[in-house]
């Protein structure tokens, strides 16, 4: 901490401090060197203090902590108090210290994060030539080049050969990624290995490291509620704590006999031990630390408000496909009917599956293209949202989607149904059904350690689907999720989340990855996306997002945000506790100026101390994470 002082600092409090000890001494010096002494060290501690505390008195109307130590100090001058005068300035400056210490320490904590921003990018022109240009002049489809080493600049998919990447800023993870030609790297990694080249997928305001730091941004920004509480509390606190001070030295005018010096020497204890820069100070540094001590994992929270939110969870909702799911769908059985032959069905529903992002379609898209399956285009082409998609193909009305959606198309109820169960796609030609898709998708790696971990921290589970009743009942069972909601449309979703939340007043969160949930993640409580593959608007309309899309973290972001939560409260009640019990020993006499320092600058290093654990909580180390 000392080598973050600049010499001028130092020299000010070693003359402050000697001129302090000479005067508590009572050493044998002339009374007008004594003076002298005295103002050059006030004047040296104490002019930005009283400079800062007047502007923001006549310029802002605001009576700061700042003004209540200037007129402590001035209160003690008048009683002859030097050495009381000049350590209220000199002690509340070291307490000023340690809070810029620390919050550079939490600061360094979140930036480091985002220092992986290049300035230049490596782009390869048509001829093979490389130009080094910004990286939002970069656009989509351009080849760039990685030296080992670097970090990488944008998104992209990696050309040929095979790529080691660090991407522990993104994901929390310090052991490196593996990469195969024709897969997307993330930009805010550090090629580890040989010279890469990316074809690039995403321009720099989509990029991931862009999104990084504009969820970092967005966390300075929101405040939690004891946070912003605390920054009212101190514009309304310091004039009723001057008035109190003021009252107290009067009460010689109205009860006879008492000493004017006695009062006034309570009233400025009053006033030191008054000055609420410790909560100021110590509560949002606890969620600041809080914040980078969740980054650390690969969780991006967007402010303070949602950590408290996040500690405070009793239900979480969760979507299927993608989210608890790896969102990679294999078709497993095939239904053919009316006549129709397996690669009719297949020409059909790959015709209108391959205008969808959907991980359903691509799954089907994938599989007739590894089987030569012709590609019939496909005219007026629409999504019925929740059911599927209709268009023309050789003139012909076809309909692809659910079960419900194909048994309305066809006026039937009696549709043919596979013995294997998940996910149905079905197909109609001109009202006929033509046979249809099963497909399986399995769990991510480590759901159901997840939903144990979620039960171990009293947190209801839920599972929202669209999927229909067989598919949720047999996930929910294999993955012990205490609740699931099936066939559900988006609308319908958001209507479970709203009687979740209505229900026990739980404090609900949801956790989704698709377009479609997005207005979920806005109207929960608390929104988690899954920021690795989900859709840009789930990204945008969440609290949190979970950068690797690993479900794991969530349970180690909600105990670490509890903790944060916990350490917050901890400093509000311990400096609130001391400082009133040093009020009542101050205004009866018991406690003098040095037990008010204490109360002032001693509780505040003691609160920023303790606020500065969160940043210990997470260690990053080579080839894992530690918390």
């Amino acid at each position: 901490m000392l080598q973050s002082i600049d010499f001028k600092t130092k020299l000010r409090l070693a003359f402050a401090l000697i001129v302090m000890i000479m005067l508590l001494l009572k050493l044998d010096i002339n009374d007008y060197i004594k003076l002298f002494l005295f103002a050059c060290a006030y004047v040296a501690v104490a002019y930005e203090t009283v400079i800062s505390a007047f502007k923001t008195l006549f310029k802002r109307f605001r009576m700061s902590e700042q003004f209540l130590m200037s007129i402590a100090t001035f209160g003690a001058i008048a009683l002859g108090d030097y050495p009381e005068a000049l350590a209220v300035l000199i002690f509340y400056e070291i307490g000023e210290l340690f809070e810029e210490y620390a919050s550079g320490r939490s600061h360094k904590e979140i930036t480091s994060l985002i220092a992986l921003k290049p300035q230049i990018v490596r782009v390869i022109d048509e001829n093979g030539n490389e130009l080094k240009v910004k990286p939002r002049k970069v656009k989509i489809g351009q080849t760039i080049r990685v030296l080992a080493g670097e970090a990488i600049a944008l998104d992209g998919v990696l050309k040929q050969g095979s790529a080691a990447v660090d991407l522990s800023a993104l994901t929390g993870e310090s052991e490196p990624y593996s990469y195969k030609e024709g897969d997307e790297i993330p930009s805010g990694g550090i090629n580890m290995g040989s010279v890469i080249e990316l074809v690039v997928t995403k321009d720099n305001s989509n990029s991931s490291i862009t999104r990084l730091i504009e969820l970092i941004e967005d966390a300075a920004a929101n405040k939690s509620k004891p946070e912003a509480l605390i920054s009212r509390f101190a514009v309304y606190y310091t004039p009723i704590v001057v008035t109190c001070a003021v009252l107290l030295a009067l009460v010689p005018f109205f009860i006879e006999g008492e000493s004017f010096s006695d009062w006034i020497e309570r009233a400025l204890v009053f006033l030191v031990v008054s000055c609420p820069c410790a909560l100021v100070l110590s509560v949002p540094l606890s969620f600041f630390g809080g914040l980078g001590a969740i980054s650390k994992i690969g969780v991006m929270v967007k402010g303070s408000i949602h950590i408290e939110t996040l500690s405070k969870l009793t239900v979480l909702a969760l979507d299927k496909t993608g989210t608890i799911t790896q969102g990679k769908f294999k078709p497993v059985d095939f239904i053919v009917d009316g006549g129709s032959s397996k690669a009719e069905l297949l020409s059909c529903v790959y015709a209108l599956e391959s205008v969808t992002t959907h991980p359903i379609g691509t799954a089907i898209v994938n599989y007739c293209k590894a089987n030569n399956i012709e590609l019939k285009k496909a005219e007026s082409v629409h999504e019925v949202s929740g059911f599927g998609i209709e268009g023309i193909i050789d003139g012909k009305k076809v309909a692809v989607g659910s079960r419900e959606f194909i048994e309305k198309i066809t006026a039937r109820s009696d549709l043919y149904q596979s013995t294997v169960i998940g996910t149905e796609v079905l197909a109609a030609v001109d009202g006929k059904f033509i046979g249809g898709l099963v497909l399986n998708d399995e769990p991510k790696a480590g759901a159901a350690a997840f939903f144990g971990e979620l039960e171990n921290l009293g947190i209801t589970s839920c599972m929202i689907t669209g999927d229909k009743e067989t598919v949720a009942k047999n996930i929910a069972k294999r993955l012990g999720i205490a609740k699931y909601y099936a066939k559900m449309l988006p609308q319908d979703k958001l209507k479970a989340v709203k009687e979740l939340k209505e229900k026990d007043e739980a404090v609900v969160g949801f956790v989704g990855d698709g377009i479609n949930d997005a207005p979920v993640l806005a109207a929960s409580d608390i929104g988690i996306a899954m920021g690795q593959f989900g859709s840009a608007s789930a990204v945008e309309a969440s609290d949190v997002v979970v950068m690797n899309d690993d479900l794991r973290k969530i349970p180690q972001a909600i105990a670490l945000s509890r903790r944060t939560y916990r350490l917050a409260m901890q400093n509000i009640v311990f400096v609130i506790a001391c400082k009133l019990l040093i009020l009542v020993l101050g205004a009866m006499g018991i406690a003098g100026i040095w037990v008010a320092i204490f109360g002032d600058v001693g509780l505040c290093v003691l609160a920023v101390l303790n606020a500065m654990r969160a940043l210990t909580w997470v260690k990053v180390k080579r080839g894992a994470t530690i918390s």
